[in-house]
């Protein structure tokens, strides 16, 4: 007997029934990859069969092209056998209109419906930067699932199947970037809900001074009240044991009442290395989504976004010489439009051929060539003309510090040193004041320090042509 004949007719099948019917093929056929199954096909809704068409309906044209994509034969083949050979499939895309999951991704963000008088009850500070939206977060494949995922929970927190969002990429892809334009994105549509952005480092600070202080309970009590927690560099908890403990009961405690939960890391779950298998196993449960290096025509999308922002105007040539050969991260595209910048306004130069191939010139460091703590620290030592000693010293000069902080964060990024060898490195310091080291490097980083930039783009050339 074929699928037709466990059906009593074609007539009295319901759209949920058929649907349910194909999922079981399909995970039947897929079952060593649910990922795909959950994330794609779990967002899509029958609402109708007629005359043998299932209309599905998809939150977005990106789920829409994915299921056509890679389920659709298998759809139709089943919706064929147990509909008869002229079933069809067809898609409803919901619009921005709709009471949408998610919004199609390259349309503009709808604008935030708030009640009159209604006022946010944030009752401490959300940590959240301002200048990190949707709106200056450009698209591309490189990014387009994470950042309309990041739309959906934005939406909609604790009510899709992206719980928690684990989004994950090398360093200068934007992951703090998106983590911020959700948490500003859902402060405008749901000023009711209580938000909270903290590094993995900030995060281990705020309880540690809550044990220090015998107050771990009003911390439980803030982080409990969250209805959207992100941590952002969350691998940074790799080896704070009773950190880990902490975030894995309030990560338990936040899921099972349905709040939402954002994540970022430098890996996917599977590959964060030093995290509990308790820690990383409950990444799993939402969606981990992926942000790649940018393609060229993503490259040449923000090179115009960024240059139209200050208002420059730059030859087509040049913004295509640039797109083509500045390929590493966001980060660096970021830092040749400053660098052109520097260029035009301080030396009056005018942007040229000639100008873009001296700048790109220093965003291409060879970063596949291995360097030491040595030599970081001779590096930096020469650049600020500091004494190596004194950077591994005691000294809290402001100037020392600094040149220090810079010395960790390359060490971090460059070596494959352990925490603890480079606390050893630099005077014997403790693995938690390495992070702190990093973690506040990344921040100013993060808040477009030019200055501190440009140290670190000259120390990686210095760096990387030597090594």
């Amino acid at each position: 007997m074929g699928l037709s004949g466990q059906v009593k007719s074609i007539a009295a099948v319901s759209a949920e029934e058929v649907w349910a019917r194909c999922m079981e093929v399909i995970q039947h056929n897929m079952g060593n990859n649910p990922a795909p199954i959950r994330t794609f096909l779990g967002a899509a809704q029958p609402i109708s069969l007629k005359d043998g068409v299932l209309t599905l309906r998809v939150p977005s044209q990106f789920f829409y092209e994915y299921i056509e994509q890679h389920f659709s034969t298998l759809i139709v083949k089943t919706l064929r056998r147990l509909l008869g050979p002229k079933a069809r499939l067809e898609y409803h895309v919901m619009t921005a209109s709709e009471a949408a999951p998610m919004r199609l991704p390259s349309q503009e963000l709808p604008p935030p419906t708030v009640l009159p008088g209604l006022r946010g009850v944030q009752p401490f500070p959300s940590h959240l930067n301002p200048k990190y939206t949707f709106e200056n977060f450009i698209e591309g494949e490189c990014n387009r699932l994470a950042r309309s995922a990041g739309i959906s929970v934005a939406q909609r927190p604790g009510q899709t199947a992206f719980n928690p969002l684990f989004i994950y990429g090398e360093v200068g892809q934007g992951k703090t970037h998106l983590a911020h334009a959700i948490g500003n994105y859902a402060r405008l549509l749901h000023p009711e809900k209580v938000i909270l952005y903290l590094t993995s480092e900030g995060f281990t600070q705020e309880y540690v001074e809550a044990v220090r202080n015998k107050k771990v309970g009003d911390f439980l009590q803030k982080l409990h009240s969250v209805d959207i927690l992100i941590i952002d560099d969350v691998q940074f908890l790799v080896g704070r044991e009773s950190t880990q403990d902490m975030f894995f009961h309030i990560f338990n405690q936040l899921h099972q009442s349905g709040r939402q939960i954002v994540i970022t890391a430098d890996a996917p779950p599977q590959e964060l290395r030093g995290l509990e298998e308790r820690v990383t196993s409950r990444f799993a449960w939402g969606l981990s989504a992926p942000l790649y290096p940018p393609d060229y025509e993503t490259r040449l999308a923000i090179l115009r976004f960024k240059l139209q922002q200050e208002g420059v105007e730059i030859p087509e040539e040049v913004l295509r010489y640039i797109a083509e050969n500045v390929h590493s991260h966001v980060r660096d595209l970021e830092g040749v439009v400053i660098q052109l910048l520097a260029e035009t306004s301080i030396r009056r130069r005018e942007i040229s051929m000639t100008l873009a191939q001296e700048v790109v010139s220093r965003f291409k460091p060879l970063r596949t060539r291995a360097v030491t703590v040595e030599q970081i620290l001779r590096a930096v030592s020469n650049y600020f003309r500091i004494h190596p000693e004194e950077l591994r010293g005691k000294s809290r000069k402001k100037e020392v510090a600094y040149a220090r902080h810079l010395a960790v964060f390359l060490a971090r990024r460059y070596t494959r040193h352990a925490l603890k060898a480079l606390g050893e490195y630099f005077g014997g310091r403790d693995h938690s004041t390495i992070l702190h080291s990093c973690q506040w490097v990344q921040e100013q980083i993060n808040l477009s320090n030019r200055e501190l930039m440009q140290h670190v783009q000259d120390l990686e050339r210095v760096l990387f042509r030597s090594a």
